[in-house]
């Protein structure tokens, strides 16, 4: 799969929907993933964590390897979350290097808000792996807000109270009625994007370089 990025063509490492992932964002993911899925594998090899290393092999497939599963199920989430809130006009563009060029104007932004001495809240400089989590969480509460304003996800009463004589019995329902239906909503919507990404078409045009992506993610190559 190659797309043309700014003038010059990148090969991707694989894409989501059509939407490219190339080894930066296959090296964000891995960063954000890669102590959970060690613990993981080791439990699955029925080895302490102390023993465990990427090479170690479970049933037929190496660290890496499941890793670099992980990191496609991640990206279908991600990607296909950005694409919707995209496609509801709330990102201009979702490719890496496009968030790449945002985090620089945010930095630069920051930066100069610092020095005229006016509030930052927040990170006062973002690393890429900073702003690439920031990015996504913002997208996603946007798209959330925009998918209930479009009356695309819903909390009826009923919902709600079913949600309130599960989780909040212990208080008066008229004072918790917009949690609960928040709750509702919020269930709702992971439930939206776990089917989103279950649907997602995603293709790999080659599996030993998306091993070998998040091998040198490892390494920090």
């Amino acid at each position: 799969v190659i797309f043309f990025v700014k003038g010059r063509t990148e090969k991707a490492v694989f894409s989501v929907d059509g939407q490219p992932v190339y080894r930066e964002e296959v090296a964000c993911v891995v960063n954000k993933i890669k102590l959970h899925q060690r613990e993981k594998i080791a439990e699955k090899a029925g080895i302490d964590i102390s023993e465990f290393t990427w090479d170690t092999e479970v049933e037929g497939k190496n660290g890496y390897e499941y890793l670099a599963d992980a990191v496609v199920a991640e990206m279908k989430s991600i990607k296909t979350m950005q694409k919707e809130a995209m496609d509801n006009g709330l990102a201009d563009a979702i490719d890496y290097h496009s968030l790449i060029k945002a985090m620089e104007k945010e930095n630069k932004d920051r930066k100069e808000k610092k020095g005229n001495n006016e509030t930052v809240f927040g990170m006062t400089q973002y690393t890429a792996d900073q702003f690439y989590d920031y990015f996504n969480e913002n997208l996603s509460l946007q798209n959330k807000r925009e998918l209930i304003n479009k009356e695309e996800l819903t909390a009826s009463d009923e919902e709600a109270r079913a949600v309130y004589d599960a989780d909040f019995d212990n208080e008066d329902y008229e004072n918790i009625e917009t949690s609960a239906k928040n709750l509702v909503l919020e269930n709702k919507y992971q439930e939206h994007l776990k089917e989103m990404a279950e649907a997602a078409v995603v293709e790999i045009p080659d599996q030993m370089a998306l091993t070998q992506a998040v091998k040198d993610a490892i390494e920090g190559k």
